[in-house]
């Protein structure tokens, strides 16, 4: 298996397509870099795809996991520096893409902010940071809601039951509802999502000053946004993609449960037009 090890992070990949152009790809929750699979026949011709698995999830891992050292969180400053030299390595100075999904977006967002002169192009799908969700931002930052979460970890009826809530007040859609149920299933499940909500803490971001620098450094992007979406919904990207010069976005008749076979037909036509 393909990593990249630093002083803090390993760092584990997939690698999809055989294209000349670079691409680093950073997946949804509860998934690993395979779930890129499905949008190869698309990208795969155009780009060299590095999947990373994120924090918490696959074969990444930090090397120092107690936690105090996940409740104080990395920076996009942090991380940016943390995966500049594999960007280095395999890009050899030419530009790089970025491809994101929900909350993988977070970290495709610290290398556009610290990195964007590095930057040609973006696709986020359904992405989180632009707008950040309120009920997951309380969780990470607020320390009363942060505590209660780590109770969580060990109260599986608790979370059943929060997780029937929200989605009984349209909070999360069915789709999303199905995924969490999934990832909440165990006591390793749910250590893994409150890991994942404490870590991110820290990757906040300024949805102006990123329009200014994807403006200024002339950085195509792709907005991916599902009509049913009650987690990031297609406001966000509309609101975004107004101040942006150069972008395209296209609203699915779907959820937030994106990345499919019927994306990855939608970025083929995308990429023959644009």
């Amino acid at each position: 298996m393909p990593f990249f090890e630093t002083d803090q992070v390993k760092f584990h990949y997939e690698e999809y397509g055989s294209g000349p152009n670079i691409m680093l790809a950073f997946h949804g929750f509860g998934m690993r870099g395979t779930q890129f699979r499905h949008l190869e026949p698309s990208l795969g011709a155009r780009y060299k795809i590095y999947s990373f698995d994120l924090f918490f999830h696959g074969h990444t891992s930090l090397k120092n996991n107690a936690l105090d050292v996940i409740r104080k969180g990395m920076t996009p400053t942090e991380f940016a520096a943390q995966l500049k030299p594999f960007i280095d390595q395999v890009s050899k100075s030419a530009k790089i893409s970025l491809l994101s999904y929900s909350i993988g977006s977070c970290l495709a967002l610290a290398l556009l902010q610290e990195l964007p002169e590095m930057v040609e192009e973006v696709f986020f799908i359904a992405p989180d940071g632009i707008k950040p969700n309120k009920l997951l931002r309380i969780g990470a930052s607020f320390k009363p809601a942060n505590n209660f979460l780590w109770k969580l970890v060990n109260s599986p009826k608790v979370v059943n039951f929060s997780l029937r809530l929200l989605n009984k007040l349209n909070y999360i859609d069915d789709s999303l509802c199905s995924i969490l149920d999934r990832e909440f299933g165990t006591t390793e499940s749910r250590m893994v999502s409150y890991n994942t909500i404490t870590f991110n803490s820290k990757m906040v971001f300024d949805k102006e000053k990123l329009a200014q620098l994807i403006n200024a450094n002339n950085i195509k992007c792709y907005l991916y946004f599902g009509r049913k979406d009650v987690l990031f919904p297609p406001s966000i990207g509309k609101e975004f993609s107004a101040l942006l010069e150069n972008s395209v976005l296209h609203i699915e008749d779907d959820g937030h449960d994106l990345v499919n076979p019927r994306l990855n037909n939608v970025i083929a036509n995308h990429l023959a037009v644009y």
